[in-house]
């Protein structure tokens, strides 16, 4: 598997990510797939045993092709290649594919699968590839002088390379030296209730035992007033000794005052939750910055850490990828000595598209919270089809290629770019 990747002439860069979670994995697996030398630090001591479901769409598998064996991975685990639709009373919209598109050329769709599984596979193939990933290693802070980055960790020990590249979320330490202050994520105004618990308990109720028992991998979604439930099935054995540290927890009884007169399915599930506990999990967000790279160029941020994205835009995950096929691409062309450049170039490739689907995660909720269902019944579509072909059929590493010269002319002379 990946013993047989093909690994681009050593670039003689030295890159650190501050991050282990899937924007910092992935980017430690494609710069390691371009000859950059990576390294990796991981503030939580080990990998995270908690997460839902998480989609990757489409335009992220036409790079992660190139790593062997990863893509068919992904599809062994996953939910099942289509989601179910419903209206919040039970009646069915359409079945669409899994949160996400297909593309009949490639045979390719986007996969739903559990966070934990991703955040494994790729842990597994970043480390097999002989990536170091280190864990409990806290960045407190960056900093740069024209030639290195350095991340500060909490005991003041000073990390430098060539280039680090700040993948540590949305509560990040890169803001400070990206932009000048160090503003906290605000709320978005929403809260989600996540939880994952072992099949058995669904079971103990005839009404989910009817769906759960005749499918292997049942994808549902129910929509209603200002509110929705996203559930998954997948086929790995959960011993249901994971503990959600990562966040509030509460009684499941709570999420029960939001689907009152839904479909009988909805409340039977939450009240299968084994000990009436989820976890309230506050959405966090971020206005568009379009700035995520450091003054002298030698901090760059991707994923939640540059952008953050509602569960919604169904592109969270998608686009963070994106920034590390890009971000690798770009070092690949500029070679050791262009860093500072490269980054530039990798900042104004991404910054559009990634705001244009940070606002599609506004704008799903807002047709799933305040569905006109006439219209639906005429066109599905528009509350199944969440991510459209500009998003989907896009290739983040040959964009980086075809467009580095142009953009760094842009960014040199201020010839125009679009």
């Amino acid at each position: 598997m990946a013993e047989n990747m093909v690994r681009e002439p050593l670039s003689g860069i030295d890159i650190l990510i501050a991050g282990g979670g899937l924007a910092g994995l992935t980017a430690a697996i494609e710069c390691h797939r371009k000859g950059h030398n990576v390294r990796v630090v991981e503030r939580r001591p080990g990998l995270d045993p908690f997460g839902d479901l998480i989609a990757i769409q489409t335009s992220a598998l036409c790079t992660m092709r190139k790593w062997p064996g990863f893509v068919s991975q992904l599809y062994e685990n996953q939910f099942g290649p289509d989601i179910h639709m419903y209206k919040f009373d039970g009646t069915l919209i359409g079945v669409f594919p899994s949160l996400g598109d297909y593309d009949p050329s490639t045979g390719d769709r986007a996969v739903a699968l559990s966070r934990v599984e991703l955040h494994q596979a790729l842990h597994n193939y970043a480390t097999s590839l002989g990536i170091s990933v280190e864990h409990g290693i806290y960045v407190e802070d960056y900093s740069e002088t024209p030639d290195k980055g350095c991340a500060i960790l909490a005991d003041g020990t000073k990390l430098e390379a060539d280039l680090v590249i700040a993948a540590d979320g949305v509560g990040g330490k890169g803001w400070g030296i990206v932009s000048g202050k160090k503003d906290q994520p605000i709320s978005s105004g929403y809260a989600i209730y996540r939880t994952t618990f072992p099949l058995e308990y669904a079971l103990k109720d005839p009404l989910l035992a009817k769906v759960y028992e005749s499918d292997s991998s049942h994808g549902a979604a129910y929509i209603g007033s200002n509110t929705h439930i996203v559930t998954g099935k997948n086929k790995n054995i959960d011993d249901g000794n994971a503990t959600e540290d990562w966040s509030k927890t509460q009684s499941s009884d709570s999420a029960l005052e939001h689907v009152k007169n839904w479909s009988p399915f909805v409340p039977a599930l939450i009240n299968a939750v084994p000990n009436k506990e989820v976890v309230d999990w506050k959405l966090m967000w971020r206005n568009p910055q379009p700035k995520w790279i450091s003054p002298m160029g030698r901090i760059a941020q991707i994923g939640d850490a540059a952008h953050s994205l509602l569960p919604t835009s169904g592109s969270g995950a998608t686009m963070a990828m994106e920034d590390s096929f890009t971000l690798a691409a770009c070092l690949h062309i500029s070679g050791r000595h262009g860093i500072p450049l490269a980054v530039q170039v990798y900042n104004k490739l991404r910054f559009e598209r990634v705001s244009c689907a940070q606002k599609m995660g506004f704008k799903t909720r807002e047709n799933w919270h305040n569905t006109d269902w006439d219209a639906v019944s005429k066109n599905p579509q528009l509350v199944g089809k969440i991510i459209g072909n500009w998003l989907a059929k896009h290739d983040s590493e040959k964009y980086a290629y075809d467009n580095y010269a142009a953009c760094a002319k842009h960014i040199i002379d201020g010839t125009p770019f679009y």
